[in-house]
């Protein structure tokens, strides 16, 4: 992390103390000190200026202008919706708090996910909205080939992909106009299709349980996913299996099919929500 560290001189009231001055080590422990400071006031306060970063952490504006940059460079920080604000990142929610909520999901659903595996020789996947866009949070490899798109960590925007593509469809229609007005494309994403085209596909996979990805991420790559929901009835994650086109949409496309909805129910049920379309529970 060396390319993050302020050229200003610590400030006297640092931390470390009187020690400071003759520990070879201090220099990284502020450092380390400052970045905790950024975040923390980031995840209390969702997206602040530097202005406002400076003024709550006690640092120069400099310097913390500096580190918001390079923490913005490293996937911590993403920009904010107001001009020049920042919050944070995709990246560092998927290894902090945010991410709490994915646990009990992701352990409900691994046995899905292996039995979609074994049965299908494809590869699945468990994934999670966190904003625009779908992270990948559980993997299981397939037999038949290994394709390097949304690995374990990676995320791909709502509109591309199954699993990403089923999360969407069953928003409701003014969240969905927002996801397609806001979602700003990032280095390798999918070409993204027509706002029409997504609301299109985004009704017709909402009525027929399930999405179907044809070569739009991956040329040869085919996928399925349908939609996890909770007790509430919200979409909580979503499944998906993906493969080789003729794995997923040839002679077995029907009994694929099958098995994605049958999976997602089946996860669904363990989360509370024992209806496969996702309705809320009856109390």
């Amino acid at each position: 992390m060396t390319d993050i560290v302020p050229t200003e001189s610590p400030p006297a009231r640092s931390i470390t103390g009187p020690s400071a001055r003759t520990d070879p080590a201090a220099p990284g422990l502020h450092l380390t000190t400052k970045v905790g400071a950024v975040l923390d006031v980031l995840e209390r306060a969702g997206e602040l200026k530097a202005t406002e970063v400076a003024a709550a952490t006690g640092e120069p504006l400099s310097s913390t202008y500096r580190l918001l940059r390079s923490l913005s460079g490293i996937g911590w920080l993403d920009k904010g919706v107001g001009r020049g604000s920042y919050r944070l990142g995709l990246m560092f929610l998927m290894i902090g708090s945010a991410v709490e909520d994915a646990i009990d999901i992701r352990e409900a659903a691994l046995p899905a996910l292996r039995h979609l595996a074994a049965e299908t020789g494809a590869t699945s996947f468990l994934c999670v909205r966190r904003a625009m866009r779908a992270v990948c949070v559980e993997r299981i490899e397939g037999t038949a080939v290994r394709s390097p798109a949304l690995e374990l960590g990676g995320s791909l925007p709502l509109c591309s992909g199954a699993a990403p593509r089923a999360l969407l469809s069953r928003l409701p229609l003014a969240e969905q106009l927002t996801i397609l007005r806001d979602t700003v494309p990032q280095p390798g994403d999918p070409v993204r299709p027509s706002p029409a085209a997504i609301l299109a596909d985004a009704e017709q996979s909402r009525s027929a349980g399930y999405t179907v990805s044809d070569e739009d991420v991956t040329p040869g790559i085919a996928a399925l996913g349908a939609p996890i929901f909770d007790r509430s009835g919200r979409p909580a994650a979503a499944i998906s299996i993906s493969g080789l086109r003729s794995q997923i949409l040839g002679d077995r496309a029907e009994r694929n099919i099958a098995l994605i909805k049958a999976a997602a129910a089946s996860v669904s049920r363990a989360l509370g929500n024992p209806l496969p379309d996702g309705r809320p529970m009856i109390r």
